[in-house]
């Protein structure tokens, strides 16, 4: 007996080792008419198989670039689109940036330091304030999604200046941030109803697995009834 251990690699095993096969009697084809009505028919296969695929706009794109690299690109010719490169197949990709800084305010994450830096580098007043007040607000909401208590503008405005090393500071006295509490309020709603929408979702399909048993139901007794029985 064979096991799947003493066989080869496969390069997408979510097609199965028979479209494997296919692939390589397609292979060894020596007519070329045989060979791209083959093609054709492994293409129409694989899309059977894998149907979540079809969302992807690029689907028929994505089946032949799995069959160029299932073939080891030896029937790559016969696909309608650009194919990927070999050279480039199993490159790895770049390293993710590491941070060797600690935060001062882990609070509020990584990203608003970022969008600090951006800030500073704008000229324009009437932007940077914007990108200020977009900032600031951020960082009160992050700062009460994750304590679930509020925190006073004053003290979001120090830390903007601490942060930024005295660069970014709001100018504008009326500036108010949002409602820590109503804030919360809001997305207390807005679980809520997604949560009731789910519900009702649940309901309804264990309702219409209720009627669909009903109706089996129905349907056996009539049959039994009239005399018809899985002995006949």
């Amino acid at each position: 007996m064979e096991y799947n251990t003493s066989r080869s690699t496969l390069a997408f095993p979510e097609y199965g080792r028979n479209v494997q096969l296919l692939v390589d009697y397609a292979v060894s084809l020596k007519d070329e008419s045989d060979r791209e009505k083959s093609v054709k028919a492994i293409i129409a296969v694989m899309g059977n198989l894998n149907p979540q695929l079809r969302d992807n706009p690029d689907f028929k794109h994505l089946l032949w670039d799995h069959l160029a690299i299932m073939s080891d690109f030896q029937l790559a010719k016969y696909s309608p689109y650009p194919i990927p490169d070999k050279d480039n197949l199993h490159s790895k990709p770049s390293p993710i940036e590491r941070y060797e800084n600690d935060m001062k305010y882990p609070v509020f994450g990584r990203i608003v330091e970022k969008l600090m830096e951006k800030c500073k580098n704008i000229s324009n007043p009437v932007r940077r304030n914007e990108m200020i007040r977009t900032i600031t607000n951020h960082m009160k909401k992050s700062y009460v999604l994750w304590n679930k208590e509020n925190i006073n503008d004053e003290v979001v405005f120090k830390v903007l200046k601490e942060s930024s090393g005295g660069e970014l500071q709001v100018t504008d006295d009326d500036l108010k941030l949002i409602d820590g509490k109503e804030f919360m309020k809001a997305k207390t709603r807005n679980n809520n109803q997604n949560n009731q929408g789910f519900q009702s979702r649940n309901n309804s399909s264990r309702g219409n697995s209720q009627n669909h048993s009903n109706n089996n139901n129905n349907n056996r007794r009539y049959f039994q009834n009239n005399g018809f029985h899985k002995n006949n």
